[in-house]
């Protein structure tokens, strides 16, 4: 029987499209195997997912002021670590946030007494600990926010009590590497830890005059000791630190014009313009960063990450 030579056109056809289809289909197998391989940084592909345990005081919070008289402060989601989130969700790490800071946490109370956070015998550094067991094999971040509670009331005054910081630095010193050993021991080998230094909001006294220059002084010789004692518990632990006071030139004295203010030293402005102490009634003073002082310790933290987390 004679065939049609228009069935040879349509097998023609058919043959055709089945081989683009096969060359289709190979093309995307590569190109899938290299996606796995080489995930695109920004993309919606990830290279790492896990937790990042945030603990710390109020600052770990994201705090700022709303306003009100006698209730002046609430948590945000602008705060550092929510920086840190979409940081790394850029870079493509995929990091679920747990926050169990409490405003007033110190480094002694992380140890001892326990806060008003949690019901004893629970508290944040026992939390912590919980967390970290739970997810040992997990990919991990923990920042730890600690000790500006422990001389915040000495700085926070007209004049800087020098006996109280005395003691608050001696327990900073005494407690933080307990506090250290603690957490690293309960985390897995996934978690990278970050510790946290400090700026000094206190120096907005400068803006006083007269005799509160001094004072500006003595407060930003004790955050810049405080600061001094926690890099040396997070060096011994092996824990990088996040140069927050680098960051807020901490000790750049060069002068500059602050607006609506006049020549300041640059430490003068960084903590006006991160930070609300320098802000006036009914949302200052208050020594909590403002969005902008939170971005920049974010910064602080992300250069401290492992370097295939910042790709």
């Amino acid at each position: 029987m004679e065939v049609p030579s228009s069935y040879f056109g349509v097998v023609h056809v058919f043959l055709q499209l089945a081989r683009r289809l096969t060359l289709v289909i190979v093309a995307a197998s590569v190109f899938g195997a290299y996606l796995l391989a080489h995930p695109f940084v920004g993309s919606s592909a990830t290279v790492a997912t896990g937790f990042y345990l945030d603990v710390g005081a109020s600052a770990s919070l994201g705090t700022q002021p709303t306003g009100i008289p006698k209730h002046n402060s609430h948590r945000t989601n602008t705060g550092y670590a929510n920086d840190v989130v979409t940081y790394l969700a850029n870079h493509g790490v995929d990091l679920q946030l747990r926050q169990i800071g409490c405003p007033g946490e110190t480094v002694e109370s992380m140890l001892s007494s326990g806060d008003h956070c949690y019901t004893l015998p629970q508290r944040q550094l026992l939390a912590a600990e919980q967390f970290l067991q739970a997810n040992k094999d997990a990919v991990g971040l923990v920042t730890i926010d600690l000790g500006f509670n422990d001389v915040r009331p000495c700085v926070n005054t007209a004049v800087v009590n020098e006996a109280c910081a005395t003691i608050g630095l001696s327990n900073v010193a005494r407690d933080m590497p307990a506090v250290l050993s603690a957490l690293k021991t309960a985390a897995g080998p996934n978690v990278h830890f970050v510790g946290l230094e400090y700026s000094d909001p206190f120096l907005s006294q400068y803006l006083k005059g007269g005799a509160h220059v001094a004072d500006a002084t003595r407060t930003l010789q004790v955050m810049s000791a405080l600061n001094s004692e926690l890099v040396r518990a997070y060096r011994a632990a092996s824990i990088p630190v996040a140069n927050v006071a680098g960051a807020f030139q901490l000790d750049n004295r060069n002068p500059l014009a602050l607006t609506g203010v006049g020549i300041v030293p640059t430490n003068v402005d960084r903590a006006c313009q991160w930070t609300w102490n320098c802000t006036g009634y009914p949302f200052g003073p208050d020594d909590h960063p403002n969005n902008a002082g939170y971005q920049v310790i974010a910064g602080a933290i992300e250069a401290a990450l492992p370097a295939a987390w910042q790709r």
